[in-house]
């Protein structure tokens, strides 16, 4: 009996860990999801970015765009970068970098607590089986009765 109050035991903490975990997988989940969508936003400023600087070193005629002016067939970076920051106010090249950092932070988080979720509820089968038939040995879990 003392057998299976110890397996009892180690089985609920094993629950207690189990909810603990899936607490925490939730919060990572959110946050990566969260800063997925501010870096999918991110991503196509900077290929709109990528566009309006293209079409500044390509221009075959004059450009303005938030008051910078592009004239026709000029090759200076300086001013298509410019000419692009103007025109996508919204890319920020900083913030695109630290999104896709907190990116990796917080799918590594998720996948930590998912994979240790799996193993907790792997471990909990098997204390499971331990402690159901500890209890059967012992005459607890009769079929009769």
């Amino acid at each position: 009996m003392a057998n299976t109050a110890a397996l009892l035991g180690t089985l609920l903490c094993t629950n207690a860990d189990i909810n603990y975990y899936t607490q925490q997988s939730i919060y990572w989940n959110a946050k990566y999801e969260a800063n997925m969508a501010k870096l999918e936003e991110q991503v196509k400023y900077h290929e709109k970015w990528e566009q309006a600087f293209d079409s500044a070193i390509d221009n075959t005629k004059d450009l303005t765009a938030g008051g910078v002016t592009v004239a026709a067939n000029n090759k200076n970076e300086a001013l298509a970068d410019a000419y692009a920051d103007a025109k996508v106010r919204h890319y920020d090249e900083e913030l695109s970098l630290e999104l896709a950092d907190l990116d990796i932070e917080y799918d590594t988080m998720k996948t930590m607590y998912d994979t240790l979720l799996e193993e907790l509820r792997a471990k909990k089968d098997s204390e499971k089986e331990a402690t159901s038939t500890a209890a059967s040995d012992t005459g607890l879990l009769s079929s009769g009765g």
